[in-house]
C-alpha cells in the first residue's frame, strides 16, 4: 500500500476528515500544513539528505517521505503562510516568494506514483476560460462571456444580453485577504453599470455572462469514475438566487441526492479527465427547459457538507484512489 501525503493547510476540515477515515482504516500517512511554514515548521534541504522538517518546539527532525517510497499524494488545499497580509513591506513580498520556490521544490522531488491532483494540473485546470472553451467543444451549453478591462465593451456586452441581466463573476478563487484570520469572499453578482463601475472596470480584466434563468443547480463531484450528484435549490431563497454559496451558513439550502443524464454523466467524466485530474467539482445550471448549462470545474472544490448531509461516499472513493495500486 502506497503512504498518502497530505498537503494542505492546518485549518483544512475536509483533510481532518480524511485523516481519521485513513487512520480507522491504517492507511500510513503523512501531512504538510504548508502555511505552517515560517513561523512553525522549519525545514533543511541538502543534495545528499534530502527534505527533513521539524516543528519550532520540537528539535526531532522527520521526513515526510524517503527517496524511492512508494507515495500517493493528495494536493488538497496548500496555502503559503500570508505572513502580515496587510503589509506591502517590500521583505514580505520577498519571504512569501522564497517559501513558495522551496516548497516548489518540495513537490518536485516527491516523485509519487499518484497525485490528486497534480499541482500543474490543478494550475491549468483552474483557468476559467480554458473550461468554457473546452466545455463548449465537448458539445455541452456555456453561458456566453466576455472578459474586459475596457468599459465599452462591457456596455456593449450588456445591452446584446438584454433584460436578463448581466453578471460579474471572478476569474480566479473568489477571496480577497482582509486580515491574517479572516478572508472575504465576492461572490456571483448582477452588474449595474454606474458610473463607479464603468470606473472599477479598467483596473483589470472582467468576467461578465449573461444571466441564465435557473430552474436548480447540481453539484457533481467527480473522483475517478466515480460521480456524486447533488441538486441544489437555489431559487427557493432570494439570498441564494444568484449564487448559493453566499449566506450558505445561515441559510437552509434545500438539496437532494441525484442521478444525472447519460449525456451529461459522460461530460463529467471526460471533461476531468481532458483536464488531467482525477478529481474536481462541477457546478451546473439546469434551466425550466431541463437543458443543463456547465458554469465550472473546481479541482479542489469542497464536498465534506455531502458526504455528512447524505452519507455519500466520497472520502472512500478518495482514499480508494490513493491506495489503489495501478
Amino acid at each position: 500500500m502506497s503512504k498518502v501525503l497530505v498537503v494542505t493547510s492546518k485549518a483544512d476540515s475536509h483533510a481532518d476528515y480524511v485523516i481519521r477515515k485513513m487512520v480507522d482504516g491504517g492507511v500510513p500517512f503523512a501531512r504538510l500544513n504548508s502555511n505552517e511554514m515560517p513561523t512553525i515548521l522549519k525545514a533543511a534541504y541538502s543534495l545528499d539528505g534530502g527534505h527533513q522538517f521539524w516543528t519550532k518546539d520540537d528539535k526531532q527532525k522527520f521526513m515526510l517521505f524517503e527517496s524511492g517510497e512508494s507515495l500517493a499524494v493528495w494536493y488538497r488545499k496548500p496555502l503559503v503562510s500570508r505572513f502580515d497580509v496587510n503589509s506591502r513591506r517590500p521583505a514580505v513580498a520577498f519571504a512569501m516568494r522564497e517559501t513558495e520556490a522551496y516548497l516548489t521544490d518540495v513537490v518536485a522531488c516527491m516523485g509519487a506514483a499518484k497525485w490528486i491532483n497534480h499541482p500543474e494540473a490543478n494550475r491549468t485546470a483552474s483557468n476559467k476560460l480554458t473550461q468554457l472553451r473546452l466545455a463548449q467543444s465537448l458539445g455541452m451549453r456555456v453561458p456566453r462571456t466576455v472578459v474586459t478591462n475596457d468599459p465599452q465593451s462591457a456596455a456593449d456586452f450588456a445591452a446584446s444580453v438584454g433584460p436578463a441581466g448581466m453578471i460579474y463573476k471572478t476569474l480566479t478563487y473568489p477571496f480577497i485577504e482582509e486580515t491574517a484570520d479572516m478572508f472575504r469572499s465576492v461572490y456571483t453578482s448582477i452588474v449595474r453599470l454606474t458610473p463607479e463601475v464603468l470606473g472599477a472596470i479598467e483596473a483589470a480584466p472582467c468576467l461578465f455572462q449573461e444571466r441564465i434563468e435557473k430552474d436548480y443547480e447540481l453539484r457533481v463531484t467527480v473522483v475517478g469514475q466515480n460521480i456524486f450528484a447533488v441538486r441544489i435549490y437555489s431559487q427557493d431563497q432570494e439570498a441564494t438566487s444568484l449564487d448559493w454559496r453566499r449566506d450558505q451558513h445561515a441559510t437552509t439550502l434545500r438539496q437532494e441526492v441525484t442521478t444525472l443524464e447519460p449525456m451529461v454523466h459522460a461530460f463529467c467524466l471526460e471533461i476531468t479527465k481532458r483536464l488531467g485530474l482525477i478529481f474536481g467539482a462541477l457546478d451546473f445550471i439546469v434551466m425550466p427547459s431541463g437543458e443543463h448549462v456547465f458554469l465550472e470545474i473546481n479541482p479542489n472544490g469542497q464536498w465534506l457538507w455531502k458526504e455528512v448531509l447524505f452519507g455519500l461516499k466520497i472520502s472512500e472513493a478518495l482514499i480508494g484512489e490513493l491506495t489503489r495500486q495501478e
